[in-house]
């Protein structure tokens, strides 16, 4: 087993224990602190999902990951006829770069699985299953990530293979005899890894944000993401995978991508919910609210 995972295992069963307590609380009858309580309903939501929209992102997201992936099958491996200066470098990527290392490479996977994967499922998951969420809400958050995933991805690789930028490890001793072989070598600019990561990042803040305005979660939600994005951008670099510019850029897409399609869908759920009237009963008095 790597040293990877090796450590994700610890900190993905602390994650889900963490979680798992907010469940726990309700179930011994503590229920939801007010605060805490979601701003979705059953009939109106922060985020909404329309056909048209839907259709357009995902085929925009899917043709661009296709048209990637056809790009980045050209890639050859290095044959040994060019060599690499350090005086090639601007002055700013030249700063800090280095060889191949493999530890450093894997722990750098674990930043995009917890903020893509691992956060918003469990943070989302554990909301529906305590009833602070209704469930249609996990399919509307799905779906966006499914094409904030898609657009990111393709988009990154396309890149990718236009610029077909030559690794750090390439200007050292110490290659990477895979990448070189694959071609992997020459997909330096931006950084996949950082832009998966800040997408996660600016994707859960930004949902959980909407969905718990008053919550006193927000905040720590916020800086474990983008604790987890920075140190995976960190991480890059140090494995000798990227330049510091590499995965600039990469955290600029991801963060992009992560607030605008959760953004599109905003804009749909307050035209989708305009002019909606809500009658609410306490047990003493009857509400009605009015949206336009």
């Amino acid at each position: 087993m790597s040293f990877a995972r090796k450590l994700f295992h610890p900190l993905l069963f602390a994650g889900i224990s963490f979680l798992s307590s907010g469940f726990a609380a309700a179930e011994s009858g503590q229920g939801i602190p007010e605060r805490e309580r979601c701003a979705a309903t059953q009939e109106s939501s922060p985020f909404a999902l329309n056909a048209f929209a839907d259709i357009g992102l995902g085929l925009a997201g899917a043709g661009l990951f296709t048209a990637a992936a056809v790009l980045r099958n050209d890639a050859e491996g290095y044959d040994g006829g060019e060599l690499f200066k350090d005086e090639d470098l601007n002055g700013f990527d030249r700063l800090w770069y280095n060889g191949y290392d493999k530890t450093f490479d894997s722990l750098g996977n674990i930043g995009p699985a917890a903020t893509m994967i691992v956060m918003p499922i469990g943070i989302y998951l554990t909301e529906a299953i305590i009833k602070n969420l209704p469930a249609r809400e996990l399919g509307t958050v799905g779906v966006m990530l499914a094409e904030s995933y898609l657009l990111s991805a393709g988009i990154n690789n396309i890149i990718k293979a236009s610029v077909k930028r030559t690794r750090p490890y390439m200007y050292t001793d110490e290659w990477d005899e895979t990448g070189i072989e694959n071609g992997d070598y020459a997909l330096s600019f931006p950084s996949s890894h950082t832009a998966n990561a800040f997408l996660g990042a600016t994707f859960t803040t930004y949902t959980f944000w909407k969905y718990f305005p008053e919550s006193r979660f927000r905040v720590p939600v916020l800086l474990a993401s983008y604790a987890l994005a920075t140190t995976t951008a960190l991480l890059r670099v140090q494995s000798g995978n990227h330049f510091m510019s590499d995965v600039a850029a990469g955290a600029v897409l991801g963060s992009a991508i992560g607030f605008l399609v959760p953004f599109v869908h905003e804009k749909i759920a307050a035209i989708k919910y305009r002019g909606r009237s809500v009658l609410a009963f306490d047990g003493q008095s009857l509400t009605a609210t009015f949206r336009f």
